[in-house]
């Protein structure tokens, strides 16, 4: 339960310290199919889909600031056991995006921390970690006029991100991220 709080005052903060006006939000749920950097993770749970939220806030002509909460969850099989055993990744993050080309297709590239939550159970057991990392974003997307007295615009977006982040929960060092080409949908308001 802390965690939850810690996190929610995170985002109340950042949008505090963007002096709240709600005409330059976006809201964005997207997928992503999720590439894991590590041979030995990619051997036990493969590759996989990510799902995820964004909420971003223009705080300047062409930067934006992001939270980003992705989550990813793969039933696996160990490599020598063949024991059942499954992951989670939480990744929590919050990065400055600039926007770059506002032509028919707006492109824009990015970079932030992540906040890891590392979960992984099997009948051997569970290791838990939690680490700070880092992402970089880039991608396009495109606004579509929406309803004036709702909603500003609705927004598709197509991104690939890659996140770096070094654990260590049971005697063994990896990188708990990886590239991730995904596609977004959402409203700015």
């Amino acid at each position: 339960m802390g965690m939850r709080r810690l996190i929610l005052i995170g985002i109340a903060l950042i949008f505090l310290m963007t002096h709240l006006c709600a005409q330059d939000y976006r809201v964005e749920i997207g997928g992503s199919l999720f590439l894991p950097s590590e041979k030995a993770f990619r051997d036990i749970y493969g590759k996989g889909m990510i799902i995820g939220l964004d909420i971003g806030r223009k705080i300047r002509e062409n930067l934006e600031i992001h939270v980003e909460v992705s989550y990813f969850s793969k039933i696996g099989e160990l490599t020598f056991t063949r024991e059942r055993t499954r992951v989670r990744i939480l990744p929590i993050g919050t990065h400055l995006r600039y926007i770059f080309s506002k032509k028919i297709v707006h492109l824009y590239a990015g970079a932030g921390l992540t906040y890891t939550l590392f979960d992984e159970k099997n009948l051997l057991g569970r290791v838990r970690e939690n680490k700070i990392g880092y992402r970089i974003k880039i991608g396009g997307f495109k606004r579509i006029k929406g309803f004036k007295k709702i909603l500003k615009q609705f927004i598709i977006d197509v991104h690939m991100n890659y996140q770096y982040c070094k654990m260590k929960p049971a005697e063994i060092q990896f990188n708990a991220g990886g590239l991730d080409l995904g596609i977004s949908f959402g409203f700015e308001f």
